[in-house]
């Protein structure tokens, strides 16, 4: 017994490890192509085209990933997909055609949500229930760790090389390297039980409607958690489409340099990682109830902080306040998402969800730069920000909720076991 859960916990010591290198890596390429795409064409629009890329290619790709990932052993979608990652992104830092980087983009971040249908359920399969507030906080730590780590090395490299094609060359090693850990982790036994219960369609718009049907099914008989993704989603749209505004908000509100605005961005994403380590040590103290609405509503407190300040001292606490307790939030939720799915079908139900809010967020990120350019942006973040505050009392109002008591119970009763 003390074997088995020493490699399992070595398994998901690499898993971790593997998602914290790809993702320093997915940095280092978002700081080295806008920079390369800029010393290029000294044209803005060829730059922002960078940031609409990934949602076309999610949109065009997530409403049917689901139901391939779900029908194939996801450890090796996962190995496969990181390998194509690193080709690709060997491709861009070997060519000189704009056209070229723009369709490996494209390329990178359709495979892309491959990766992220077949990860959530092999995630399940893989940490053992009592692990998994830890594990999120964990995953939780790396994203915003290499928020802070991949356009640093990035900067550290051109100072000392000058070379971007050597910034998007390491990204496609950090692929390689994940894929190279990911091939030493276990095919476990749910998944083949799955494969082989897979059902034998050869009309594939047949079975991708099928997939459809059974994916509302199952949010159907999940009220709760249906209605919770509903608002933590509407409050994360909300969150993203401010932030398409914030150097707008830092230079014409605030009045910041390039410098101290990078310098905010920094200290948001320490407030989170303190956040997700305070959730690493006391996850097995802290009810899933507390993550999620607490987190939430202080959350969107620091947003609310931030829309009103008037200085970089007031700004910087409420990116603290936010970057803490939306790690809280997010690993709460998370991990309330791993419970209230069957594994079998979450590549499926993100058929439905992930386009969904990838329509969202580019609706409201245009919606939100309409709103500035008629009103200013200071009235426009206050008012995003206290629509996230009201979402955020609906969320912690639901959990706390006489209601809800019993199936958070029941979480919680399955969190303690090995």
């Amino acid at each position: 017994m003390v074997r088995v859960k020493n490699e399992n916990m070595l398994h998901v010591g690499v898993y971790v490890g593997s998602r914290g290198v790809s993702r320093i890596g997915d940095f280092m390429l978002l700081v080295a192509i806008n920079l390369w795409v800029l010393n290029k064409t000294h044209s803005p629009e060829a730059v922002s085209v960078l940031w609409i890329i990934p949602a076309v290619a999610q949109l065009v790709v997530t409403p049917w990933a689901g139901s391939i990932t779900d029908r194939r052993d996801k450890r090796r979608v996962m190995i496969v997909v990181e390998l194509i990652r690193a080709v690709l992104i060997a491709g861009m830092a070997m060519s000189s055609n704009l056209w070229l980087l723009y369709m490996a983009l494209f390329l990178v971040n359709g495979v892309g949500s491959f990766f992220a249908s077949a990860s959530s359920p092999y995630v399940n399969y893989l940490v053992p229930n009592y692990r998994r507030k830890r594990v999120n906080a964990v995953l939780g730590t790396l994203q915003s760790g290499a928020l802070i780590v991949g356009p640093a090395l990035t900067g550290l490299i051109l100072r000392m090389s000058g070379s971007i094609s050597l910034a998007i060359w390491l990204d496609a090693v950090s692929f390689f390297v994940s894929a190279l850990c990911m091939a030493t982790l276990p095919k476990l036994a749910g998944q083949r039980a799955l494969e082989s219960a897979a059902p034998e369609e050869k009309r594939a718009v047949n079975l991708w409607w099928n997939d459809i049907k059974i994916a509302f099914g199952v949010l159907r008989q999940r009220a709760l958690f249906s209605f919770l993704f509903v608002v933590v989603t509407m409050n994360g749209v909300l969150g993203g489409a401010t932030d398409s505004q914030e150097a707008v908000f830092a230079r014409v509100a605030l009045h910041l340099s390039s410098s101290a605005y990078s310098l905010l961005i920094a200290i948001a994403g320490v407030g989170y990682i303190v956040g997700a380590l305070f959730v690493t040590i006391f996850a097995n103290k802290m009810p899933l109830r507390l993550l999620i609405g607490t987190g939430s509503v202080i959350a969107s407190c620091g947003f609310v902080i931030y829309a009103w300040s008037h200085s970089f001292f007031t700004a910087s606490i409420g990116f603290i306040v936010l970057g803490m307790f939306q790690s809280l939030a997010s690993a709460g939720f998370s991990t309330f998402y791993q419970f209230s799915l069957p594994s079998e079908y979450m590549g499926r139900v993100s058929n439905v969800t992930s386009p969904l809010t990838q329509i969202l967020i580019v609706v409201f990120t245009i919606l939100v730069g309409i709103i500035v350019n008629a009103i200013g942006v200071r009235d426009t973040t206050i008012g995003s920000t206290t629509l996230m505050f009201l979402f955020g009392l609906v969320t912690l109002i639901t959990v706390f909720s006489t209601r809800t008591k019993g199936t958070f119970h029941s979480v919680e009763e399955q969190l303690s076991v090995g």
